[in-house]
């Protein structure tokens, strides 16, 4: 259960979700509290190996979906993937829903939005991965990735396309299932684990790519639709343990067209010329180890796209779709109840450029969370 009080709206980008999470600082100078139960996950874990050969199944679901049934909030799948290695996991394939396994390193802070749209790039994604370990140093693995599309069509989130009576595929049809051109995206990662007095250190080099063509919005006719997009990023993470009680970690990325694949709903694109929009990304933390009672957390991360990328996007006059420049600092202390029973206090400060018209468009907003939760 999480207790939230925010001092504006700090949800713009998904309004839908009231105040459940921080996406950025929104224009409208709202304050707002709820208590919210929403990140309770509850899922089935099967295993099974004959010493060599392991196989893993993994089902989960959260309760974040976009429907309401009178008040009741019904399940929605987060993870279902099957993990397979012929060699104690020295070798693995994965084939389902899982994390988006490209800058897969993920801030340890109590808000659900894990930094979305803060300079976090993150998802859960239909994928197949393929992990290989060469060493006790280096790991590698090779992905294919894409989001589901056109399943939702909620709050314009999302590009909704139009029916048209055209079977099949083609320049002419743009339903959701038969765009012109649409390819997951292919990715790779390397990285390097330390071991001796380097225990604890990781570091990681990632990069991914995808090609489609861009599709139509009903609700934004002024849209350029048509082009040839390529998309992709190339980004860093690192780990790195300062002291026994003291770690840090961060990652750093480059990429243009980054949407829906790395929680950036509506990001990507140009909203009237549909040109690429490139953005430059990164969040660092460090967690100290107080006590066995206590650990605290401190965090920053941003998410600063391109500006003359931006140029005209949008036109109306308060909109809170794209910002020029999306920052969050947050503050966290975790404290162990009894067994595996957790409290958790977080303060979250938001900072927000907002692409528009007219100039200096920035806004500030605070959210605090106190939050339980028991680990089973």
């Amino acid at each position: 259960m999480d207790g939230i009080y925010s001092s504006r709206n700090t949800n713009p980008l998904d309004p839908s979700q009231f105040n459940g999470y921080a996406t950025a600082a929104g224009r409208a100078n709202n304050r707002s509290s709820t208590l919210n139960p929403r990140y309770s996950v509850f899922g089935i874990r099967g295993d099974r190996t004959d010493g060599v050969h392991s196989l893993a199944g993994v089902v989960e679901a959260d309760f974040y979906g976009q429907t309401d049934n009178a008040g009741n909030l019904p399940p929605r799948l987060r993870l279902a993937y099957l993990k397979y290695s012929p060699n104690n996991n020295k070798t693995s394939i994965t084939i389902g829903q899982d994390w988006n396994p490209i800058m897969g390193l993920l801030p340890d802070l109590i808000d659900f939005s894990i930094m979305g749209y803060g300079g976090n790039l993150w998802n859960r994604l239909p994928q197949v991965t393929l992990r290989h370990k060469f060493d006790d140093h280096w790991e590698g693995l090779l992905t294919a990735m894409r989001f589901e599309r056109g399943l939702s069509q909620c709050c314009g989130q999302v590009q909704v396309r139009p029916n048209t009576v055209i079977a099949g595929g083609g320049p002419t049809n743009v339903t959701a299932f038969n765009d012109p051109v649409q390819v997951p995206y292919f990715g790779t990662r390397l990285a390097y684990n330390g071991t001796g007095s380097l225990k604890g250190t990781m570091l990681a080099a990632n990069v991914a790519y995808r090609y489609y063509r861009s599709a139509p919005v009903p609700a934004n006719p002024a849209f350029q639709s048509g082009k040839d997009i390529n998309s992709y990023v190339i980004g860093l993470e690192g780990v790195h343990q300062i002291t026994p009680r003291l770690k840090f970690m961060g990652e750093l990325a480059w990429g243009q067209a980054l949407g829906v694949e790395w929680f950036r709903f509506n990001q990507e694109l140009n909203l009237v010329n549909g040109n690429s929009v490139r953005t430059l990304t990164g969040w660092a933390q460090l967690s100290y180890a107080y006590s066995r009672d206590y650990t605290f957390l401190a965090g920053w991360g941003f998410d600063n796209p391109l500006n003359s990328d931006l140029k005209g996007s949008i036109t109306v006059q308060n909109s809170n779709v794209q910002y020029l420049d999306n920052q969050r600092t947050f503050l966290t202390a975790i404290h162990p109840i009894w067994a595996d029973f957790y409290t958790g206090f977080e303060w979250t400060h938001l900072w927000t450029s907002w692409a528009g018209p007219s100039p200096n468009q920035s806004y500030q907003a605070d959210q605090f969370m106190l939050s339980a939760w028991y680990n089973f």
